[in-house]
């Protein structure tokens, strides 16, 4: 068995759901598990017919009518978005729900996101004001910190409820109860910080921010929420019955299949654990669970996914960001909001990824998006930053650097990660590389020959930057738009 595990190895949005439905058509594969994230994740796979689809919990080789969904006990999920996601996806391919739902296996220990975590998501991040995170607030990261903060400070009910409690059918008090005690923790957390949260609320969500915190702060509220899962989930909406999807034991589900793909959510670079703080998850971002659930005599090969170019979502430090490429690049997929900020561009960052590469230790790269650097005049690629900061013992420990012969600290490479990243990237500026564009159309070749020699000079230039084979690059949204550059 073949096993393909691809991880972001950037901020997040780097392409891997066009990669996954690639693969799935080319590699005779027949099964995806999502190991990581929830249902904040939004996967574009465009058919060659024009039919777009946003995958979130769905794997996104779910358009071949072979292929499997298996949602991992690493995964988060939301029901509600779960179900819509599935009506939505029959609406657009006409296969009806019933055999979508035969194709999805959901581990019975996965957590679930309620509306309290997505309120308590919300509060969080506007109780920080201009230090909050730039979480999308859909509540996923926050399960895992409550679940991590209940190590601390354990209390009776556990703060989470997992997908097997609500198709347990005599666990509806254990569900009331979990609900309460989810409850109590927002309400007490809002009651601390209602000053600080309601002068950081912005106009245009006073309204429906007001209206979920009063209704489900209400005394009773967490009694309706519990009889919502029980009748809807439970005993309602037979067509949508999750509870037959549920499986507990991974090895002998995933064994039947012939190859596997791995798909990974966000990216390394915003990692609860290696990420840049704080601006980051609290969810694992890398590709570790997935390594931990391939199987010895398996062929696993580890991908890495990365942007012709450098993108980021909302808050956070991004060395490489530019006028320059936002105003040339644009992405009609990534929508605007106040939670995940807008679409930010930049150049091809070599340090960031090869820190990333540090971690993940993927075989080969998938280039995403490469066609979006048709147009450029010039291109520029940063392998080294200008440093203008202090020097001290956790700059040393942190970064690999040389002193220039004007004086200048030059940083090559990042040995670790440390609260303070952030702090020193702050004071770096980009040392770049600048090469001719090809300035033409590449989105109509499918063969690595007809590419333009300025194109190929540019993705060998990032293979030797950053020290890992380019096996695939992608010239358009489409399966169809792939190109392997290896035999």
């Amino acid at each position: 068995m073949d096993n393909f595990i691809l991880c972001g190895m950037q901020f997040g949005d780097e392409g891997k759901g066009t990669f996954v439905d690639y693969l799935i058509y080319n590699q005779n594969i027949d099964c995806i598990v999502k190991y990581n994230g929830g249902s904040q994740a939004s996967h574009t796979v465009i058919t060659p017919s024009r039919i777009v689809h946003k995958f979130s919990q769905l794997g996104s080789g779910m358009f071949s009518e072979k292929c499997h969904t298996y949602l991992t006990d690493n995964m988060v999920i939301n029901i509600e978005n779960l179900l819509v996601e599935l009506d939505v996806f029959s609406s657009k391919t006409k296969i009806p729900i019933p055999e979508l739902i035969n194709r999805i296996h959901i581990h019975e220990n996965c957590f679930i996101v309620t509306p309290y975590h997505k309120l308590i998501n919300k509060l969080r991040e506007l109780s920080k004001g201009d230090n909050r995170r730039g979480t999308v607030g859909t509540g996923v990261s926050e399960v895992q910190y409550l679940l991590n903060e209940q190590k601390k400070f354990p209390c009776e009910q556990p703060l989470g409820l997992m997908i097997k409690d609500i198709y347990n059918h005599y666990n509806n008090n254990s569900i009331i109860e979990r609900l309460q005690a989810l409850q109590e923790y927002v309400l007490s957390f809002y009651l601390q910080n209602q000053e600080i949260i309601s002068k950081n609320i912005p106009d245009e969500l006073k309204e429906n921010l007001s209206k979920e915190i009063s209704f489900l702060l209400h005394p009773k509220a967490f009694f309706t929420i519990a009889s919502h899962y029980i009748t809807e989930f439970k005993y309602a909406r037979k067509e949508f019955n999750l509870q037959k999807c549920l499986y507990s034991n991974y090895d002998s589900a995933i064994r039947t299949y012939h190859n596997a793909i791995y798909e990974g959510s966000q990216g390394l670079l915003i990692d609860n654990v290696y990420g840049i703080k704080p601006n980051t998850t609290f969810l694992d971002t890398t590709n570790s669970f997935a390594l931990s659930l391939s199987h010895a005599n398996d062929v696993t090969h580890k991908i890495g996914i990365t942007k012709a170019f450098m993108s980021r979502h909302g808050l956070g430090i991004f060395p490489t960001e530019s006028s320059t490429v936002s105003n040339q690049i644009s992405d009609e997929n990534q929508n605007f909001s106040f939670w995940n900020g807008k679409i930010r561009f930049g150049w091809f960052d070599s340090i960031l990824v090869r820190y990333a590469q540090s971690i993940n230790k993927v075989n080969e790269l998938y280039l995403s998006a490469l066609d979006k650097l048709d147009d450029f005049d010039t291109i520029k690629v940063c392998n080294e930053y200008i440093y203008s900061g202090t020097i001290d013992s956790e700059f040393k420990k942190i970064f690999s650097y040389y002193l220039s012969e004007n004086g200048q600290v030059i940083i090559t490479d990042i040995k670790e990660n440390h609260k303070d990243l952030n702090k020193y990237l702050s004071n770096c500026i980009p040392k770049y590389i600048c090469v001719n564009g090809w300035k033409s159309n590449i989105t109509q070749i499918s063969n690595k020959s007809y590419l333009p020699t300025k194109c190929l000079e540019y993705i060998k230039l990032l293979e030797k930057l950053v020290c890992i084979p380019i096996t695939i690059v992608s010239v358009g949204p489409t399966r169809e738009n792939k190109i392997k550059l290896t035999v």
